[in-house]
């Protein structure tokens, strides 16, 4: 109870050192001016995400709303925090992108070797148009791009008025679209995207998967690979052969 009391007045002073309304506040956390009130007047419990939202509006570690704790890391893209734009969040996310505010309804994770960056944003994968590079629910680290300095052949998310879409890339020199295509063999092939209804467009730098390749599941996959370059040698060599013939003739 004493940490709940404690947990109220922080952010009762934050908001009135900051001269904000309880309802204002309770909007940035999608709760009612009422609910709010009792989370203050440390008659409610308050929920994670309340606090990692709050932190961000006032600008102060979690810890300090948690504990009154001041020299601790502060949750912000400044520090390496990536947000998580998860499937559901996707069409707000288009919507806000540009807003800054529209992050703080997501959840902020920091991964080591990844470069703090206002630029990088994590997004939930859906769908199996990318399998088996990407699975569905694995989680992709994305580094806003120019379209023009983005390589032939990388993976790009790309977020345009309707909706966001990962594909891979392949570059024509077509100045007024982008073709990109899917790994999923089953999916249909090379698509065009308007350059003109692109909002904007992420190169994807990793992954994170929870999903573990069985290991007949590898051998299996190493051994048409095999099987396949074996094929394209044949193909090398008969071609190479027939040209010597009709030279010949």
């Amino acid at each position: 109870m004493k940490e709940v009391v404690g947990i109220g007045k922080r952010i009762k002073a934050l908001r009135k050192k900051h001269k904000l309304s309880q309802d204002y506040v309770a909007k940035k956390l999608f709760i009612s001016q009422a609910a709010y009130s009792l989370i203050e007047n440390s008659q409610n419990g308050i929920a994670i995400g309340h606090i990692i939202n709050l932190s961000k509006l006032y600008k102060v570690t979690t810890d300090f709303i948690l504990k009154g704790e001041k020299l601790l890391v502060e949750i912000s893209p400044n520090n390496g925090f990536i947000p998580l734009v998860k499937d559901m969040a996707h069409a707000g996310f288009i919507k806000n992108f540009k807003e800054q505010h529209s992050y703080e309804e997501y959840e902020w994770y920091r991964i080591p070797g990844f470069n703090p960056s206002l630029d990088q944003s994590l997004f939930e994968v859906e769908g199996e148009s990318m399998s088996p590079t990407l699975l569905p629910r694995d989680i992709v680290v994305c580094q806003k791009q120019k379209i023009d300095k983005v390589i032939d052949g990388a993976i790009v998310l790309i977020i345009t008025k309707t909706k966001t879409t990962i594909k891979r890339l392949r570059l024509d020199g077509n100045h007024d679209y982008l073709l990109v295509e899917s790994d999923n063999p089953q999916e249909e092939g090379v698509q065009k995207v308007k350059k003109e209804d692109i909002k904007q467009l992420l190169v994807v730098l990793g992954k994170i998967s929870s999903s573990l390749v069985p290991h007949h599941q590898i051998v299996s996959t190493g051994k048409i690979k095999g099987l396949e370059e074996s094929v394209d040698h044949l193909k090398r060599e008969l071609y190479s052969i027939n040209k010597k013939l009709n030279s010949i003739k």
